[in-house]
């Protein structure tokens, strides 16, 4: 198979693996790590304008946060509904089966991401995936200097009173309750004496904000898998992202693409100039 070939294999593999999340049987793995289980499930909408050439078109998503007696999990609800269905399905022999028919619920995801809170003790545990590989770092969970306002508001019914933080190059807007007592929320913020039940940047480019809060009646079980995966150091992932980033638009010059096409890469890649972390 020539390069030009090659190429076009790989980027189509590409879009379907970011897009598609759990398309494939990896994504369903039986025996994950059992960390804690879920007292409380809160979802986020999320709103996000990864192109700042087109702030008029943000992304949503809904993202959970499952929060647990001594461990949180934050991930896309998308992400974690595909998993458990898949994995049931699986147990049962039907996995090819759900995965080939056309009647079955397609769930798409912008974000793979996986971040656990307390994760070992006192830490932030950040897992994603850079094709091919998956990758994983911790950061110390102190690392939020918060400011607490004298403004307060509803959400949910909830009082809340408003804290700024920066982080990642931004500058940070929460919204926390005392009356719900975790010290945790979404993203990888927390450290408040209360649940953070909206996050924003100071130019709402990233707006998480609480949409539901609930006690789970079956049972959630908070999970991290034991494949292995490429422990590193949070600079160095987001040079790794960066730099894969980047090789999009070489890897197409090198398998000869045409300039249209190219153009067309580096178009969509342009889209994605305004990552949530900016340094």
């Amino acid at each position: 198979m020539d390069k030009k070939a090659d190429f076009l294999k790989w980027i189509i593999g590409l879009f379907f693996l970011s897009c598609s999340v759990g398309a494939y049987p990896q994504f369903f793995e039986q025996n994950p790590k059992v960390l804690d289980t879920a007292a409380l499930v809160v979802t986020y909408s999320h709103l996000w304008k990864e192109d700042t050439l087109n702030p008029d078109f943000p992304g949503q998503e809904d993202i959970l946060l499952m929060l647990g007696k001594t461990t949180s999990q934050f991930m896309s609800k998308n992400f974690h509904q595909r998993r458990v269905v898949g994995r049931r399905m699986e147990r049962e022999g039907k996995l090819d089966e759900y995965l080939n028919s056309p009647f079955s619920e397609r769930v798409y995801s912008r974000f793979t991401y996986v971040i656990y809170k307390n994760y070992p003790p006192g830490k932030i545990t950040y897992i994603n995936r850079i094709i091919p590989s998956t990758f994983e770092y911790t950061e110390a969970m102190d690392i939020f200097k918060w400011a607490l306002g004298n403004e307060f508001a509803d959400i949910l019914g909830y009082k809340v009173q408003k804290a700024t933080t920066r982080y990642g190059g931004r500058d940070w807007i929460a919204w926390f309750s005392s009356e719900i007592p975790y010290n945790d929320g979404p993203y990888k913020f927390c450290g408040l004496p209360g649940l953070i039940l909206k996050l924003n940047d100071a130019e709402e480019h990233y707006v998480f904000e609480a949409v539901a809060i609930e006690r789970p009646d079956e049972t959630v079980l908070l999970e991290i898998s034991k494949r292995d995966r490429v422990v590193t150091t949070r600079i160095k992932y987001l040079q790794a992202e960066e730099n894969f980033r980047s090789d999009i638009i070489s890897r197409g010059k090198d398998a000869g693409m045409s300039n249209k096409t190219q153009q067309i890469m580096a178009r969509n890649m342009l889209k994605r100039n305004n990552p949530i972390e900016l340094e």
